[in-house]
């Protein structure tokens, strides 16, 4: 990444936006749509909202549990007139991570740009950019009473914390993934240094079914991992240990986020996808004995500078996987 970020302030306690706009393009990694987008700076008491430039009217979706609608291998969200966004997750968990709360996302199609297949241009460019305080307490979502779900062998459940930490584990028999499990407690710091340059991934095998379905269209090695069995056919490999659980985790900090505040609690998980992910924010949400909303209050997290060093080259040029 090549930056120092030293455009990060101390925002824990207040509301935040960016200081300017920045842009991204790419294709969508479903769509295989070439796709423009803004983040932009917005008011308090905004949230994020995603605004369909190449849509005239009843164009805006705002980012939260409410909206989200059932889709496969990402999250979707959609209003009320059916407009709507997918694959958000990556920039939501971006985010989460810099503790902003206020953007508008304008985009010109209907899923955001695959970019890497991991957050780590969003990190870039926002890092950059820098953070804007605003004259608004932040909210936080925390959990009183433990709370799980569960689709056959796959768990996700939430107990009380004083703060994020996800315990989590994938198994991907008689492939070159395996058993990995990872223990991740949130910070910025955390997130950009062991997190956001995780990229997303699949099985070589599953790739001809997924297109069929119509997904997976942009898909190809310079914004996935493919993995044939117990061969990575990316010409680098990995960027990090355990890149395929960390960027599980990666993904479950962006669905939460959809909460529209920061969550509290202690998550334990086997093969969390975006759908379980979503089903336990509506599970929480079912009894309001299970959380509190209150103001943020300061904690130990001290406001480090980062200095990453770009370690992977990802520029290589995309090479199709079909």
């Amino acid at each position: 990444m090549n930056f120092v970020n030293k455009n990060i302030v101390d925002h824990n306690l207040q509301q935040s936006t960016l200081k300017r706009k920045i842009h991204f393009s790419g294709v969508g990694v479903h769509s295989g749509r070439a796709v423009s987008m803004s983040i932009e700076p917005a008011k308090i008491n905004t949230g994020i909202i995603f605004e369909r430039t190449d849509v005239n009217k009843n164009n805006k979706i705002k980012a939260v549990i409410d909206n989200v609608v059932e889709s496969s291998l990402c999250t979707k969200i959609e209003n009320a007139n059916g407009i709507s966004v997918s694959t958000i997750e990556h920039l939501m968990a971006t985010f989460y991570a810099f503790g902003i709360d206020n953007v508008i996302i304008k985009i010109n199609s209907s899923e955001l740009p695959a970019l890497d297949g991991s957050s780590s241009e969003y990190v870039r460019k926002i890092a950059n950019v820098g953070i804007r305080l605003q004259h608004q307490n932040r909210k936080v979502f925390k959990i009183l009473k433990t709370v799980m779900v569960k689709n056959g062998d796959r768990f996700i459940s939430i107990s009380p914390s004083n703060d994020l930490s996800i315990n989590i584990s994938i198994n991907y028999p008689k492939t070159i993934i395996g058993h990995s499990q990872y223990f991740y407690k949130h910070s910025k710091e955390n997130f950009i240094n062991s997190l956001s340059m995780a990229r997303t991934y699949t099985l070589f095998e599953d790739i001809e079914k997924m297109r069929t379905a119509g997904l997976a269209i942009g898909g190809n090695l310079n914004n996935a991992i493919v993995v044939d069995k117990h061969k990575i056919l990316n010409p680098n490999g990995l960027r990090m240990e355990k890149e395929f659980v960390k960027h599980k985790t990666l993904d479950c900090i962006g669905d939460f986020y959809l909460l529209g505040m920061p969550l509290i609690g202690k998550i334990d998980c086997f093969a969390p996808g975006h759908n379980l992910n979503q089903l336990l924010i509506k599970e929480i949400l079912k009894n309001k004995e299970n959380y509190t909303i209150k103001d943020k209050v300061t904690n130990k997290e001290t406001n480090n500078f980062f200095d990453l060093v770009d370690k992977y080259d990802t520029s290589q040029n995309a090479t199709c996987v079909a």
